[in-house]
């Protein structure tokens, strides 16, 4: 009976409480759910109603996470009978609360503390990523094999979220080669943490001069977030200057040096050939001899040794001159042959500069000179900058052939700021005489105007180029008018342009007066374009017009065919997050037809390319006519091209990355030439650091109608890589630094063999690049250039003063003796003199202490805030003071001068220098009765 009666009592108070709970007077309400964010300021309003006729006095209280910081915690509340109130509460939500739900609750208690309502409030944070990563210390150095080479970096999450994280770090191994480490690490939120990567120094890593340690780092989603580069040097004692403006090629770590051997088809009757590959560099002083081979041998042809880019380059300051195969790009008449060139080219980069040279038109250097007439030019250019902005240029060129002898002169003026304007002019006068007929000859004449002007927004290029008929350069009969205008808004670009391009060459020959002429007008509109993240667009118009002779078999002779063109232009290019992915797509669709000839028809073309990593994959569909070439085949015009191709590559590392291999396949559809296919493969594999092997296969199949063919070709070779003989010359004065390091011993500054020793492995800085002296003490910079140089010894047990010096002449030696150290201690403090003294503020930092020793020679050293100094000197004997001039006026010290005896290996401690502060004059009056 009494357990019954006690459960009846429970069950009755848990009934009260629910029913006192439900039927509360005093309400309170808030929002359930709330999105934000960090570092986000919100206001909260909470409901709270009276339904009583009592008044109440309440205390509102608002809790939350710790990140979660409540603005007015606490609210005192006179609630009236029946009243409904609004309270704001204001939350600020910190930067260091993690992403994700957070319960934020509203408590009501009454004048005894007493809960009398609650409420509650999710707060969903969002997610925020912020990750961050530096190298710690971006610059190493390295001195012997067995050290461990320390790659420290700092890696920084600054989201609300938790992050794994991947550190990648590639270490260089030998030539073209590397080495990658990886490490993962869980990084919670607003947190950081160090990572290091460490690699024992070997043989092959210390012979690098200068390299780099590349660190990367990406997050969980594959999304890379940093990288930053640490630049280690060798500490070696015996190194050229490296110019830091030409940096970026040292650290490539690619010899220019080298050997290969080849062999294709080697057991085929007719196409079986040996290949030579050969490219060396000697430096003799400021002489740098260059030497080049390529050579190719047919032993089942006639004719069978050809050398092509073969020669020799000799440079010596400022001029270079090469023998052997020639070829010139630059001029107004493509020249190749073998033959010689001469060129100077000023140490400054800027001034004058000449290139004058002749060939003999034979591209392989083994021909024979015989009585065959293959032709030969000769040509002289000169480049003068007036200043920095201005340039004029000049250039010649005599040059024969078996059908015409010919002779160009140019001059032109070119303005370049760099900014936002740049023009050019250039005037050309040619003369062109047939070879079988001395009366058929012309003067021509050429004109070129190119301009460029950046405004704020727009931009405006024009390229203009006009060359009569028998102008015997490359540009011959040629009219080139070409227009674009386009301006950037904050979200689109867009561009218009106009292009006109006329060719009429004429053949000064009578023997062969054969001549054609083609026209072609474009005008052209477009704009691109973001989408959204990652996708952009790109929109065109195009309207062309085509004019050109061309043999057509049904007229039997040639015929000018007029070609029209209207099409638009659409592509897509879109790329993932962590650029893995790329695709773009490209699709055109218009009107073409030949006019008089083939009626209107309408064209497409599509494009679709995709990159994934190592794999690439394109693919092409067009039906219809793009271009007058197009349609004209074996001299007959038709409209219905038709095309389909399709590009895959895969290219795969293995083996460390000693292994690489590469497949690709193409095949091609034309409805009009016929089908093809083609299939290869390669191979690159590094034997030794730099020895490798390295061969491909190709497979080609080409089908028309009835006929079929096919052929397969296959290459093996080997290739080392050479090390260069000499220092590399250079165009710029330069001498050499050389550093003599010594342990002086008796403190004399002398080298005394009998007393004295060398300093091997002292570190020596001269201007900001480090050196480590070597066995027997000794530094060699060299290839310096010209100007003024600090050594300073970076021994920290040993004193050495720093020394500047004028590098003017081919050498300069100098010797570091390094004394040995010992420490002195003191201490400078104000002394309160009187009541009546000024009043100074009690500045201890940075007053010079002075240490003079027996040899006249003065140390300076500097307090700290708190007035110590420490002052590292050689030992012996010093006399101690403190430079009064910078002290504040009205300080004064009474004894300035104390007597230190400096002892290795112990730290001397000075009594206190103290400074005083001068009285003020007061002026006494005495008050008194008069009788």
């Amino acid at each position: 009976m009494n357990t019954l009666s006690k459960i009846l009592s429970l069950l009755f108070l848990w009934w009260g409480v629910c029913f006192f709970a439900q039927g509360s007077p005093i309400k309170v309400e808030s929002e359930k759910t709330i999105s934000t964010t960090n570092e986000d300021l919100l206001t909260v309003m909470v409901e709270i109603e009276n339904t009583s006729a009592e008044v109440f006095q309440l205390l509102l209280v608002t809790g939350g996470d710790k990140g979660v910081r409540v603005l007015n915690k606490s609210v005192n509340i006179s609630l009236q009978a029946g009243e409904k109130i609004f309270i704001p509460i204001k939350i600020f939500i910190e930067k260091t609360q993690p992403a994700g739900s957070s319960v934020v609750v509203f408590t009501l208690n009454d004048r005894n503390q007493n809960m009398v309502a609650r409420s509650e409030t999710e707060l969903a944070i969002a997610t925020k990523r912020s990750l961050k990563l530096i190298a710690n210390d971006p610059q190493q150095l390295i001195e012997r094999i067995g050290d461990s080479l320390r790659i420290s970096t700092q890696v920084y999450n600054a989201g609300n979220t938790a992050e794994e994280v991947d550190i990648i770090t590639t270490f260089p191994q030998g030539y073209n080669s590397d080495v990658t480490q990886k490490k993962t690490i869980i990084l919670e939120p607003f947190s950081d943490r160090e990572v290091v990567f460490s690699r024992i120094i070997d043989k092959e890593l210390l012979k690098l001069e200068l390299f780099t340690v590349n660190v990367a780092a990406k997050s969980g989603s594959n999304d890379y977030f940093g990288n930053v580069t640490v630049m280690v040097q060798n500490a070696y004692g015996n190194r050229r200057y490296i110019d830091p403006l030409d940096l970026s090629r040292y650290l490539q770590r690619i010899s220019p040096n080298r050997i290969a051997w080849s062999t294709s088809n080697p057991f085929d009757k007719l196409s079986a050939s040996h290949n030579l590959d050969l490219h060396t560099e000697i430096n003799m002083g400021n002489t740098k001899v260059g030497i080049n081979v390529n050579g190719t041998y047919w032993p089942k042809r006639d004719g069978e040794i050809m050398l092509q880019n073969t020669r020799l380059n000799l440079e010596n300051g400022p001029f270079g001159l090469q023998i052997g195969n020639i070829n010139s790009t630059d001029l107004e008449i493509g020249l190749m042959g073998r033959g010689a060139e001469f060129s100077y080219s000023p140490v400054s980069g800027t001034g004058l500069r000449f290139t004058a040279g002749a060939v003999e038109k034979s591209f392989n250097l083994f021909d024979p000179f015989t009585n065959q007439f293959r032709g030969y030019s000769a040509f002289a250019k000169a480049i003068y900058d007036v200043d920095e902005n201005k340039t004029v240029n000049s250039e010649a060129i005599l040059d024969t052939d078996p059908f015409q002898k010919g002779f160009i002169f140019k001059n032109g003026y070119s303005f370049n700021n760099n900014n936002d304007t740049y023009y050019s002019i250039d005037l050309g006068y040619g003369y062109a005489r047939a070879v079988a007929d001395k009366e058929a000859a012309e003067s021509s004449l050429s004109v070129d105007f190119n301009y460029r002007k950046n405004w704020k927004k727009y931009v405006f290029s024009s390229n203009n180029y006009f060359a009569s008929g028998y102008y015997p350069g490359i540009k011959r009969g040629s009219t080139v008018f070409e227009q674009r205008l386009s301006r950037n808004f904050e979200k689109i670009a867009v561009y218009a342009a106009y292009s006109l391009n006329i060719f009429k060459p004429r053949n000064i020959d009578p023997l062969y007066p054969y001549n054609t002429s083609a026209k072609r007008s474009r005008i052209e509109m477009g704009s691109s374009f973001s989408l959204m993240d990652r996708l952009s667009m790109d929109l065109s118009s195009q309207f062309a017009d085509e004019n050109s002779e061309i043999f057509l078999t049904s007229f039997l002779q040639q015929t000018m065919v007029d070609f029209r063109l209207a099409a638009l232009r659409t592509t897509l290019n879109y790329n993932t997050l962590d650029n893995r992915d790329k695709i773009s797509l490209l699709y055109s669709q218009g009107i073409s037809y030949y006019r008089g000839l083939t009626k209107p028809r309408v064209i497409y073309q599509l494009q679709a390319n995709w990159y994934h990593g190592n794999f690439m994959l394109s693919a092409n569909y067009q039906d219809g006519t793009f271009m007058l070439y197009e349609g004209n085949v074996n001299g007959t015009l038709n409209s219905d091209t038709q095309k389909i191709s399709a590009l895959a590559s895969y290219r795969i590392a293995m083996l460390n990355k000693k292994l690489n291999i590469n497949f690709s396949a193409l095949g091609n559809y034309d409805r009009r030439t016929g089908n093809s296919i083609s299939v290869s493969s390669g191979f690159d594999y590094k034997v030794f650091k730099a020895t490798r092997l390295f061969g491909n296969i190709n497979y080609n199949r080409f089908s028309r109608n009835d006929f079929t063919t096919s052929n397969t070709f296959y290459q093996l070779g080997i290739s080392q890589e050479l090390p260069t003989i000499g220092d590399e010359a250079v165009k710029y004065k330069n001498g050499v630094i050389k550093v003599f390091t010594f342990y002086d011993l008796d403190n004399d500054n002398t080298y005394t063999p009998a007393v004295d020793s060398t300093a091997p492995n002292v570190k020596v800085r001269i201007n900001n690049t480090i050196f480590l002296s070597d066995d027997s003490g000794n530094i060699k910079y060299r290839t310096v250039p010209y100007g003024e140089y600090i050594i300073k010894s970076l021994d920290p047990k040993w004193y050495a003063d720093d020394q500047k010096i004028e590098l003017s002449q081919k050498e300069v030696f100098l010797t570091i003796p390094l004394e040995k150290t010992s420490v002195v201690y003191g201490l400078i403090e104000y002394q309160q003199t009187s009541k009546i003294q000024y009043e100074v503020q009690e500045i201890l930092a940075g007053i010079p202490v002075l240490l003079k020793n027996q040899l006249g020679k003065t140390f300076t050293f500097y307090t700290n805030a708190q007035g110590e100094y420490t002052a590292y000197v050689p030992v012996g004997t010093y006399e101690i003071s403190v430079d009064t001039k910078v002290l504040q006026k009205n300080v004064y010290i009474d004894d300035n001068l104390q007597t230190a005896v400096a002892e290795e290996g112990k730290i001397n401690t000075m009594k206190n220098f103290l400074l005083k502060v001068r009285e003020k004059k007061v002026e006494v009056k005495k008050f008194g009765i008069s009788e």
